[in-house]
């Protein structure tokens, strides 16, 4: 028996087969009933490779994996545990034929995809008609209902626009044997209606177990409702009060309807809440209580009282962030919390700047979460498209990313002349670029810059052959390409930042050679970093977090603001496609629900009577969302003048205003914005290095290599050009490293 757990925590772990609903409310440990559940399927039999556990994050599949295995040890070997889109590719690897996928198959992430759409537009003439980035929402809402794009009609001009463009773009991912994230899903989809394929996938998995089950789409639906057909061992955890991505694609019947679709399941409610005050829950459960589509629950805590909720209703947008900051710095100075433990909420990322402005006035130091993440970066995303090229030559979209980066004079004429000749003889770029490179299509110059190109991925191609690692493969990208004498040569503060990025791209390639060994594969590293989504470091102790709610939900912080509680603005009144008015609100409703259940300790809730809105003042309704909150539960009234007809919120425009005054606390020293990393190493090969593969490195030879420092050998494989070392480094550990790259000590 399990124990520290509640008794519907307990009747949540302890369900035995068929189906079950966990509806899981904010903070009442759904994640340790979901491990705390895995582990007991297996304590009771249950074959681990038999477990499929579907999360939507990695970081959540890492964290589940951590907790499993220090709950079962080796036991935990073999589970399936990962999100939709990697469970998917997983599969697609074994079946990836069935599909009309070759082996070997990449996955283009958002920003490829984007890049291809913009060439199709660009071919088609249409790309002063439309952005890449609307013509691929509209693919990928179709893709997420399991529809064809070119069926979906909703009767304006982009559909003839989709009707010629996205045939074009079918055909060009399976011309470059690729995938998007949508299609993981779809061919995953398409195998289990395979006659073949199918039963074995019904089969596959004794248990499956979803976890945030309110954010799928109808595809994922369809796909675990397939996986768990066989044995209807289906456990779903999730709160349909949480239920806020719609836009996104999720589909809040789903867990409305569970009951429906598995008249037999077991229906639990988790509402004793491990995180807030009773006043903070007592709130959440007011405003929440409005909605009329939902399955009830109502949290409570043991954590009685706790501070009443503050309201403050500011002049205009920008007295509203001076009450914010001023707040905050009262809060500090007088020892209650620290920086870390404030965030700041809001419904738009157009909302942040004012905040961002006080809390610098006030000496804080904002952190805007959500911004441009690692794998997001250019020069890491150049450095993979690099290697995306080496690992599959008809790659054109990554051959159209790198081949002028850095920049080498391969203008756009000639990389035109090259898709051309690719077009007209049915060949990949890359090798339509060799071709022209030896004809006399364009001026020398231009055929020697492209020879030289092309000898490049050639070189590493040759890397790759030779069984190197993938972070060294990754170090002689960074150096045979030039992207690194390019950047030192800048000597810019941001040319060294661009370094560091790149310096830990290598270490990422590090930690997975040392995680799977010699399994590792190039194509298994491209996979995971198309699949990685980035996260923010929160490492420095003196950032203001501040993201919208969205961006908040799974998180907890124990002083929380929410700011613009305004009608127009939050609620949001815009029209949304296939959704209606009521709809709207409810979802807008649970967002609220969502920012008020991120406050462990201190709630604040603030709004602003003007705010400038496309750079005019626009006078603003306080939310009806404040209407719902008890008057017993807020300190002092909350007394909104008459309510006028509210006007749906546009983005947010701030303009420019009077210079600030004296700051009333000095700012930091930019000096002092420095990380205070040591200087990164410079990765340099010798030009004689070549040479040394052959040397007799015998057991017990001291080594140097350019990123991984001084080591001792332990053991040497194989002979000539192929020949490796396993090398004990103390920086880093033991590695694996090919002879020529290492040099005697």
């Amino acid at each position: 028996m399990r124990v520290g757990l509640n008794p519907e925590q307990r009747a949540a772990v302890e369900h035995g087969d068929g189906p079950m609903l966990v509806l899981a409310g904010a903070g009442t440990g759904k994640t340790r009933v979901l491990v705390q559940r895995i582990a007991h399927l297996v304590e009771t039999g249950a074959a681990p490779w038999q477990i499929l556990a579907v999360t939507f994050t990695n970081k959540a599949a890492g964290e589940m994996r951590e907790r499993l295995a220090q709950l079962l040890g080796d036991r935990a070997r073999g589970m399936w545990i990962g999100t939709f889109h990697a469970t998917c590719a997983r599969l697609l690897r074994t079946w990836s034929e069935r599909v009309g996928l070759r082996k070997g198959f990449v996955i283009l992430d958002d920003d490829d995809q984007q890049k291809l759409i913009t060439r199709l537009l660009k071919d088609a003439g249409k790309d002063d008609q439309i952005t890449a980035r609307s013509l691929s929402v509209r693919f990928d809402r179709a893709k997420n209902e399991g529809l064809d794009p070119v069926a979906v009609k909703r009767g304006d001009y982009v559909d003839d626009l989709v009707a010629e463009i996205y045939p074009r773009y079918r055909d060009q991912l399976l011309r470059e044997n690729a995938v998007d994230f949508n299609d993981l899903l779809l061919h995953v989809l398409t195998l289990a209606a395979d006659p073949d394929v199918g039963p074995i996938l019904a089969t596959q998995f004794h248990h499956v177990l979803v976890d945030e089950f309110q954010d799928t789409n109808r595809v994922q639906y369809a796909l675990v409702r397939h996986l768990a057909s066989a044995t209807r061992n289906l456990t779903v955890v999730g709160d349909d009060d949480q239920s806020i991505y719609r836009w996104r694609g999720a589909e809040p019947r789903n867990i409305l309807d569970f009951d429906r679709d598995f008249p037999d399941a077991n229906v639990i409610k988790l509402e004793q809440n491990y995180r807030s005050t009773a006043v903070i829950l007592d709130a959440a459960n007011a405003i929440i209580a409005h909605n009329q589509d939902r399955h009830g629950k109502n949290l409570w805590t043991e954590r009685t009282g706790g501070d009443l909720i503050a309201f403050h209703m500011a002049g205009d947008d920008r007295s509203e962030a001076l009450h914010v900051a001023s707040g905050i710095r009262a809060m500090v100075d007088d020892g209650n919390v620290s920086p870390r433990d404030v965030a700041i909420l809001y419904r738009t990322n157009a909302q942040s700047r004012p905040l961002e402005e006080q809390l610098l006035r006030f000496g804080f130091r904002p952190k805007v979460i959500g911004g441009v993440g690692f794998f997001e970066r250019k020069e890491v995303k150049d450095a993979i498209a690099y290697l995306r090229l080496c690992a599959n030559p008809d790659a054109d979209s990554a051959f159209e990313r790198v081949v002028n980066v850095p920049p080498r004079g391969i203008g756009e004429t000639t990389v035109e002349k090259v898709r051309v000749h690719a077009r007209a003889s049915g060949r990949s770029m890359l090798v339509a670029a060799r071709e022209v490179a030896q004809s006399g299509a364009v001026a020398a110059a231009a055929r020697k810059k492209l020879a030289g190109f092309v000898e490049v991925i050639a070189g590493l191609v040759d890397v790759v052959a030779a069984g190197a690692s993938v972070a060294e493969l990754l170090i002689q990208t960074v150096e045979r390409s030039g992207l690194r004498a390019r950047l030192e040569a800048d000597g810019s503060s941001e040319a060294e930042e661009r370094l560091r990025f790149l310096s830990e791209l290598v270490n990422v390639a590090s930690d997975y050679d040392d995680e799977v060994g010699d399994d590792g594969t190039l194509d298994g590293f491209l996979e995971r970093t198309a699949l990685v989504q980035g996260a923010d470091d929160d490492s420095d102790a003196e950032v203001i977090r501040m993201m919208t709610i969205h961006m908040a939900k799974g998180l907890e912080f124990p002083v929380v603001y929410v700011t613009g509680l305004e009608d127009g603005l939050f609620p949001s009144l815009r029209e949304r496609d296939g959704v209606s008015e009521s709809e709207g609100l409810e979802e807008e409703r649970r967002l609220a629900y969502v920012a008020v259940t991120r406050a462990r300790d201190r709630l604040f809730l603030s709004a602003a009577r003007v705010r400038r809105v496309w750079g005019k003042d626009q006078a603003q309704a306080p939310s009806r969302f404040l209407d719902d909150l008890p008057q017993h539960l807020v300190a002092g009234a909350i007394r909104p003048p008459p309510r006028p007809v509210a006007k749906p919120m546009a983005w947010p425009v701030a303009t420019p205003r009077a210079t600030p005054r004296q700051p009333v606390r000095p700012t930091w020293d930019e000096h002092d914005q420095r990380s205070g990393d040591d200087e990164l190493p410079v990765y340099r090969l010798d030009a004689d290095r070549a040479d040394r593969s052959e040397d007799p490195y015998r057991p017990g030879t001291s080594v140097s290599h350019a990123a991984f420092g001084k080591g001792k050998v332990l053991e040497a494989r194989g002979q000539g050009p192929a020949r490796s070392l396993v090398v004990d480094f103390p920086a880093v550990g033991r590695k694996t490293v090919l002879a020529r790259f290492l040099a005697p000590a």
